[in-house]
């Protein structure tokens, strides 16, 4: 009985460090993700030079994923 709970414990432990590690490639991602945006926001923007409107909303959406990358940063690293 002893070493049945002594494995179901390891397996829970692994579980959770897994999960852990997991969750930490998670948050990577999700920053990367945003600034992946607002790159391409950047990019977007670059190429409507003559279109005024078209610039400013481009630039409007690169800033929002920008906040959203330090956002999510700063809740992150709250959090580990």
């Amino acid at each position: 009985v002893y070493h049945v709970h002594w494995l179901h414990a390891k397996a829970l432990k692994d579980r959770w460090e897994e999960e852990h590690l997991l969750v930490q490639h998670e948050m990577n991602w999700t920053c990367n993700f945003f600034m992946h945006k607002a790159e391409e926001w950047i990019w977007l923007g670059a190429l409507t030079k003559d279109k005024v409107g078209h610039l400013a909303y481009a630039a409007r959406q690169c800033k929002m994923y920008q906040c959203l990358c330090q956002d999510a940063m700063d809740a992150f690293n709250k959090a580990r």
